[in-house]
């Protein structure tokens, strides 16, 4: 289903009218299966870790206006005790920020623990039916 009104799709011409039907087409044909967000600062673990500091030098702006920094493997994870983890995990080669990559709600540590959640809603990525995904998606990183 377009997201476009029919008065604006009226407006368009015949080439762009082509590329909305073959997305629509796709989006059917592949439907959702697995939703990844990126992790961020404030992101927790399941064993109560909680990533503090980031460092990929990306910054979005939460809902209520708050920035936050992205995650990506190489950065630390800190528990209520003092322990500290790093994430081993990532979105693969094709998600990067440099050279690392993107972590995300899905990513592991090496301690074996695993991000659960994130405080932003807005950059993800999709699983879709009948399409696979990379190779290196999270996959333990050399």
């Amino acid at each position: 289903m377009s997201p476009f009104n029919a008065e604006t799709l009226s407006t368009l011409s015949d080439e762009s009218l082509a590329i909305i039907r073959e997305q629509d087409a796709y989006i059917h044909a592949h439907l959702p299966v697995g939703i990844f967000r990126f992790a961020a600062e404030g992101s927790q673990t399941r064993d109560g870790g909680t990533v503090k500091i980031a460092s990929s030098g990306v910054m979005i702006n939460l809902k209520n206006g708050v920035p936050v920094q992205l995650a990506q493997v190489g950065d630390s994870v800190i528990y209520l005790d003092g322990a500290s983890a790093v994430i081993t995990t990532g979105a693969g080669k094709q998600h990067r920020f440099g050279e690392a990559e993107v972590a995300l709600v899905g990513s592991r540590l090496d301690n074996g623990d695993e991000i659960i959640n994130t405080p932003q809603d807005s950059l993800l990525i999709i699983q879709r039916s009948g399409e696979a995904m990379p190779v290196d998606f999270l996959v333990e990183c050399p």
